[in-house]
Protein backbone atom coordinates (compact mmCIF):
# COMPACT_ATOMS: atom_id res chain seq x y z
CA UNK A 1 0.00 0.00 0.00
CA UNK A 2 2.05 2.91 -1.24
CA UNK A 3 1.27 6.56 0.98
CA UNK A 4 0.74 9.61 -0.86
CA UNK A 5 3.02 12.44 -0.69
CA UNK A 6 1.98 15.14 1.50
CA UNK A 7 2.55 17.84 -1.06
CA UNK A 8 -0.09 20.26 0.54
CA UNK A 9 1.47 19.98 4.49
CA UNK A 10 2.12 23.46 4.99
CA UNK A 11 5.58 24.11 6.23
CA UNK A 12 4.68 25.01 10.08
CA UNK A 13 3.19 21.51 10.64
CA UNK A 14 6.19 19.35 8.66
CA UNK A 15 7.35 18.36 12.78
CA UNK A 16 3.71 18.22 14.26
CA UNK A 17 2.58 15.11 15.65
CA UNK A 18 -1.17 15.78 15.97
CA UNK A 19 -3.03 13.18 16.36
CA UNK A 20 -0.76 10.50 17.08
CA UNK A 21 0.63 8.66 20.35
CA UNK A 22 4.23 7.68 20.17
CA UNK A 23 5.90 5.09 22.19
CA UNK A 24 8.89 5.76 23.64
CA UNK A 25 11.22 2.91 25.45
CA UNK A 26 13.67 3.57 27.87
CA UNK A 27 11.25 6.68 28.49
CA UNK A 28 12.70 7.38 31.92
CA UNK A 29 16.24 8.23 31.07
CA UNK A 30 17.65 11.42 29.75
CA UNK A 31 17.47 11.01 26.04
CA UNK A 32 13.87 9.47 25.99
CA UNK A 33 12.23 11.56 28.70
CA UNK A 34 13.94 14.66 26.68
CA UNK A 35 12.52 13.71 23.41
CA UNK A 36 9.58 12.87 24.91
CA UNK A 37 8.66 16.45 26.32
CA UNK A 38 9.75 17.58 22.83
CA UNK A 39 6.89 15.36 21.17
CA UNK A 40 4.40 16.54 23.61
CA UNK A 41 5.45 20.08 23.01
CA UNK A 42 4.94 19.17 19.24
CA UNK A 43 1.11 17.67 19.38
CA UNK A 44 1.90 14.13 19.88
CA UNK A 45 0.32 11.76 22.89
CA UNK A 46 3.30 9.46 24.43
CA UNK A 47 3.24 6.44 26.36
CA UNK A 48 6.89 6.25 27.51
CA UNK A 49 7.72 2.82 28.81
CA UNK A 50 10.91 1.88 31.21
CA UNK A 51 12.15 -0.65 33.68
CA UNK A 52 11.11 1.49 37.32
CA UNK A 53 7.77 0.29 38.70
CA UNK A 54 7.01 4.25 39.10
CA UNK A 55 8.86 6.72 37.33
CA UNK A 56 10.43 9.54 40.09
CA UNK A 57 8.19 12.19 40.99
CA UNK A 58 10.08 15.20 39.83
CA UNK A 59 10.36 13.68 36.19
CA UNK A 60 6.93 12.58 35.93
CA UNK A 61 5.23 16.10 37.28
CA UNK A 62 7.55 17.70 34.75
CA UNK A 63 6.42 15.79 31.67
CA UNK A 64 3.15 15.96 33.00
CA UNK A 65 3.08 19.62 33.36
CA UNK A 66 4.49 20.08 29.48
CA UNK A 67 1.43 17.59 28.77
CA UNK A 68 -0.73 19.80 30.62
CA UNK A 69 0.39 22.73 28.94
CA UNK A 70 -0.10 21.45 25.31
CA UNK A 71 -3.34 19.20 25.62
CA UNK A 72 -1.34 16.74 25.04
CA UNK A 73 -1.21 12.76 27.29
CA UNK A 74 1.44 11.06 29.25
CA UNK A 75 1.44 7.89 30.37
CA UNK A 76 3.31 5.38 31.85
CA UNK A 77 3.94 1.42 31.87
CA UNK A 78 6.91 -0.58 33.42
CA UNK A 79 8.14 -2.83 31.06
CA UNK A 80 11.34 -4.94 30.61
CA UNK A 81 11.66 -5.19 26.85
CA UNK A 82 13.96 -8.49 27.19
CA UNK A 83 10.88 -10.24 28.21
CA UNK A 84 9.02 -10.84 25.07
CA UNK A 85 6.08 -12.60 27.47
CA UNK A 86 5.47 -9.28 29.03
CA UNK A 87 4.78 -6.92 25.72
CA UNK A 88 0.83 -8.50 25.44
CA UNK A 89 -0.51 -7.34 28.62
CA UNK A 90 1.24 -3.94 28.00
CA UNK A 91 0.22 -3.82 24.99
CA UNK A 92 -3.34 -4.61 25.97
CA UNK A 93 -3.10 -1.69 28.60
CA UNK A 94 -1.91 0.84 25.82
CA UNK A 95 -4.53 0.04 23.71
CA UNK A 96 -7.36 0.82 26.25
CA UNK A 97 -5.72 4.29 27.87
CA UNK A 98 -4.91 5.97 24.44
CA UNK A 99 -6.93 8.48 23.12
CA UNK A 100 -5.23 8.36 19.12
CA UNK A 101 -4.05 5.45 17.65
CA UNK A 102 0.27 4.57 17.58
CA UNK A 103 1.95 5.97 15.20
CA UNK A 104 5.45 6.17 16.06
CA UNK A 105 8.11 4.28 18.10
CA UNK A 106 11.28 6.25 19.96
CA UNK A 107 13.25 3.31 20.98
CA UNK A 108 15.75 4.52 23.60
CA UNK A 109 16.52 1.58 25.62
CA UNK A 110 20.13 0.74 25.47
CA UNK A 111 23.30 -0.43 28.20
CA UNK A 112 27.18 -0.37 27.88
CA UNK A 113 29.87 -2.32 29.79
CA UNK A 114 33.53 -1.85 29.51
CA UNK A 115 35.40 -4.51 29.61
CA UNK A 116 38.97 -5.65 27.31
CA UNK A 117 37.55 -8.25 25.15
CA UNK A 118 39.99 -11.26 26.34
CA UNK A 119 38.60 -11.28 29.15
CA UNK A 120 34.75 -10.23 28.75
CA UNK A 121 32.39 -12.72 30.39
CA UNK A 122 29.70 -13.93 27.82
CA UNK A 123 26.77 -13.53 30.49
CA UNK A 124 27.86 -9.91 30.45
CA UNK A 125 28.56 -9.91 26.65
CA UNK A 126 24.79 -11.37 25.90
CA UNK A 127 22.75 -9.16 28.26
CA UNK A 128 24.08 -6.21 26.40
CA UNK A 129 23.05 -7.83 23.06
CA UNK A 130 19.41 -9.02 24.91
CA UNK A 131 18.84 -5.06 25.84
CA UNK A 132 20.02 -3.53 22.80
CA UNK A 133 19.04 -5.35 20.04
CA UNK A 134 17.03 -7.98 20.75
CA UNK A 135 15.31 -5.42 23.05
CA UNK A 136 14.87 -2.92 20.40
CA UNK A 137 13.23 -5.75 17.91
CA UNK A 138 10.72 -6.97 20.33
CA UNK A 139 9.85 -3.33 20.71
CA UNK A 140 9.45 -2.79 17.35
CA UNK A 141 7.87 -6.21 16.69
CA UNK A 142 5.08 -5.28 19.28
CA UNK A 143 4.36 -1.35 18.18
CA UNK A 144 4.45 -2.77 14.71
CA UNK A 145 1.51 -4.43 15.26
CA UNK A 146 -0.20 -2.26 16.86
CA UNK A 147 0.26 0.04 14.28
CA UNK A 148 -0.45 -2.75 11.30
CA UNK A 149 -3.85 -3.32 13.52
CA UNK A 150 -5.06 0.07 13.84
CA UNK A 151 -3.89 0.06 9.37
CA UNK A 152 -2.01 3.54 9.65
CA UNK A 153 0.54 4.75 8.38
CA UNK A 154 3.69 5.02 11.12
CA UNK A 155 7.47 6.11 11.54
CA UNK A 156 9.93 4.60 14.00
CA UNK A 157 13.53 5.85 15.11
CA UNK A 158 15.75 3.70 16.68
CA UNK A 159 18.53 5.21 19.13
CA UNK A 160 22.02 3.45 17.56
CA UNK A 161 25.15 4.72 18.23
CA UNK A 162 28.63 6.25 16.14
CA UNK A 163 29.77 2.97 18.17
CA UNK A 164 28.08 1.38 15.47
CA UNK A 165 29.81 2.94 12.98
CA UNK A 166 33.43 2.89 14.18
CA UNK A 167 35.58 1.51 17.63
CA UNK A 168 35.20 3.77 20.31
CA UNK A 169 39.21 5.32 21.34
CA UNK A 170 40.30 5.27 24.73
CA UNK A 171 37.09 2.91 25.74
CA UNK A 172 36.58 -1.17 25.17
CA UNK A 173 32.94 -1.78 24.66
CA UNK A 174 33.24 -4.48 22.37
CA UNK A 175 29.73 -5.77 23.29
CA UNK A 176 28.43 -2.33 23.27
CA UNK A 177 29.58 -1.23 19.42
CA UNK A 178 28.28 -4.94 17.89
CA UNK A 179 24.82 -4.34 19.42
CA UNK A 180 24.62 -0.93 18.19
CA UNK A 181 25.86 -1.76 14.96
CA UNK A 182 23.29 -4.74 15.01
CA UNK A 183 20.53 -1.90 15.49
CA UNK A 184 21.76 -0.28 12.24
CA UNK A 185 20.91 -3.12 10.50
CA UNK A 186 17.66 -3.74 11.86
CA UNK A 187 16.55 -0.42 11.25
CA UNK A 188 17.40 -1.11 7.46
CA UNK A 189 15.71 -4.54 7.62
CA UNK A 190 12.45 -3.43 9.02
CA UNK A 191 12.11 -0.80 6.87
CA UNK A 192 12.68 -2.93 4.22
CA UNK A 193 9.93 -5.00 5.60
CA UNK A 194 7.69 -2.32 6.17
CA UNK A 195 7.48 0.06 3.19
CA UNK A 196 5.92 -1.69 0.84
CA UNK A 197 4.32 -5.06 0.09
CA UNK A 198 6.85 -5.25 -2.82
CA UNK A 199 9.54 -5.78 -0.53
CA UNK A 200 9.18 -8.58 0.88
CA UNK A 201 10.32 -12.28 0.21
CA UNK A 202 8.01 -13.73 -2.45
CA UNK A 203 8.28 -17.56 -1.48
CA UNK A 204 6.68 -17.50 2.06
CA UNK A 205 7.47 -20.85 5.02
CA UNK A 206 4.14 -22.75 4.44
CA UNK A 207 0.96 -21.19 6.08
CA UNK A 208 1.88 -17.78 5.36
CA UNK A 209 1.10 -17.51 1.98
CA UNK A 210 -1.64 -14.91 2.15
CA UNK A 211 0.12 -11.86 3.61
CA UNK A 212 -1.78 -8.71 5.12
CA UNK A 213 -1.32 -5.44 3.13
CA UNK A 214 -0.91 -2.29 5.41
CA UNK A 215 0.06 1.12 5.29
CA UNK A 216 3.97 1.95 5.39
CA UNK A 217 5.76 2.12 8.30
CA UNK A 218 9.17 3.87 8.05
CA UNK A 219 12.13 3.07 10.13
CA UNK A 220 15.09 5.14 10.80
CA UNK A 221 17.93 5.32 13.02
CA UNK A 222 19.67 7.90 14.69
CA UNK A 223 23.38 7.76 16.26
CA UNK A 224 24.64 10.16 19.03
CA UNK A 225 27.56 10.84 19.49
CA UNK A 226 29.23 11.06 23.08
CA UNK A 227 26.54 13.14 25.00
CA UNK A 228 26.89 14.56 28.44
CA UNK A 229 24.17 12.75 31.25
CA UNK A 230 24.35 11.35 34.54
CA UNK A 231 26.43 8.42 33.12
CA UNK A 232 28.93 9.88 32.38
CA UNK A 233 30.16 11.25 35.64
CA UNK A 234 32.78 8.91 36.21
CA UNK A 235 34.19 9.06 32.94
CA UNK A 236 34.16 13.24 33.72
CA UNK A 237 36.11 12.57 36.41
CA UNK A 238 39.14 9.97 35.08
CA UNK A 239 39.33 12.55 32.56
CA UNK A 240 37.63 10.96 29.76
CA UNK A 241 35.19 13.17 28.43
CA UNK A 242 38.31 15.75 28.09
CA UNK A 243 39.84 12.85 25.36
CA UNK A 244 36.04 12.77 24.04
CA UNK A 245 35.56 15.97 23.64
CA UNK A 246 39.12 16.75 21.53
CA UNK A 247 37.83 13.50 18.95
CA UNK A 248 35.35 15.46 17.37
CA UNK A 249 35.22 18.62 14.93
CA UNK A 250 33.40 20.73 17.50
CA UNK A 251 35.80 20.53 20.59
CA UNK A 252 32.95 18.76 23.26
CA UNK A 253 30.53 16.36 23.74
CA UNK A 254 26.79 16.60 23.03
CA UNK A 255 23.62 18.04 24.99
CA UNK A 256 20.66 15.31 25.06
CA UNK A 257 18.30 18.19 23.92
CA UNK A 258 20.17 18.04 20.61
CA UNK A 259 18.73 15.36 19.46
CA UNK A 260 14.74 16.62 20.17
CA UNK A 261 15.14 17.98 16.41
CA UNK A 262 16.22 14.95 14.72
CA UNK A 263 13.66 12.69 16.49
CA UNK A 264 10.48 15.31 15.83
CA UNK A 265 11.98 15.26 11.82
CA UNK A 266 11.71 11.71 11.86
CA UNK A 267 8.58 10.85 13.56
CA UNK A 268 7.42 13.48 11.41
CA UNK A 269 5.95 13.71 8.14
CA UNK A 270 8.87 16.38 7.05
CA UNK A 271 10.91 12.96 6.50
CA UNK A 272 8.51 11.56 4.68
CA UNK A 273 10.42 9.90 1.86
CA UNK A 274 13.33 8.93 4.19
CA UNK A 275 13.24 5.22 5.50
CA UNK A 276 15.93 2.60 6.04
CA UNK A 277 18.13 5.90 6.76
CA UNK A 278 20.72 6.59 9.79
CA UNK A 279 21.12 10.31 11.00
CA UNK A 280 24.78 10.45 12.55
CA UNK A 281 24.93 13.25 14.99
CA UNK A 282 28.70 13.05 16.34
CA UNK A 283 30.02 16.82 16.32
CA UNK A 284 32.04 15.08 13.23
CA UNK A 285 33.79 12.73 15.59
CA UNK A 286 33.10 9.70 12.33
CA UNK A 287 34.19 12.06 9.43
CA UNK A 288 38.03 12.80 10.79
Amino acid sequence: MTQPAPIDLPTKDLFRLDGRTIVISGGLGAVGSTVGKAILESGGDVFFIDLAPEPAGALWSNIEATAFANGTKAWYHPLDVTQADAFPLVFDTIREQIRHPLRGLVACTGISGVCDAASYPIDAFRKILDVNIAGTFLTAQAVGKEIHRANVAGSFVLIASMSGWNSNKGINTAAYNASKSAVHQLGRSLAAEWGHPQNTFAYYPAGQANREVHPPIRVNTISPGHIETALTKEAQETGLVDDWAKQNMLGRISQVEEYRAAVLFLLADGSSYMTGADLRIDGGHCSW
